[in-house]
């Protein structure tokens, strides 16, 4: 086996690389910091899924993930209303001001609202990911040189 097609299959189907993309396109994109990782990680031991190609995509994706933010929070807002918050830097600083563990609790519902939305979002976008992935992920493989195993 090519040694480049044996790191990036790593012994697993090309199903399981398409749903480790999929998953590490949407878990990138959770309006969340800091649990990416962890997220991945559950994942990938739970479903027996390539994780340094779940983490890979994961952290690719993170520019994508910055621009999609506020709007996650804003969309997420409208559709559950959990608070009447708008996101804006003068809003922010007056609740700060006001009084710090109301403006934490009030952004902290807003971006709430935000993560609901990505759930409702997350299983349809996850197989739209892989249906995409699919095809692409076994034409990869095809077009790799087979040579034969070395002991």
């Amino acid at each position: 086996m090519h040694p480049f097609k044996k790191l990036l299959t790593m012994g697993i189907t090309p199903q399981k690389l398409a749903i480790t993309g999929a998953l590490g396109v949407v878990i990138g994109l959770m309006p969340l910091f800091g649990i990416t990782s962890f997220v991945c990680t559950i994942l990938a031991l739970r479903f027996k899924l390539n994780l340094p190609a779940l983490l890979l995509i994961c952290y690719l994706i993170s520019p994508l993930h910055l621009i999609l933010y506020i709007p996650f929070i804003e969309v997420g807002l409208k559709v559950f209303p959990l608070t009447t918050f708008k996101l804006s830097l003068s809003q922010i600083t007056d609740l700060f001001q006001r009084d710090w563990l109301v403006a934490l609790k009030t952004i902290w519902l807003a971006n709430l609202a935000g993560v609901l939305l990505w759930l409702v979002l997350a299983g349809p976008l996850t197989f739209f990911c892989y249906v995409l992935l699919l095809p692409v992920v076994r034409k990869l493989l095809q077009r790799m040189p087979a040579s034969k195993e070395q002991p």
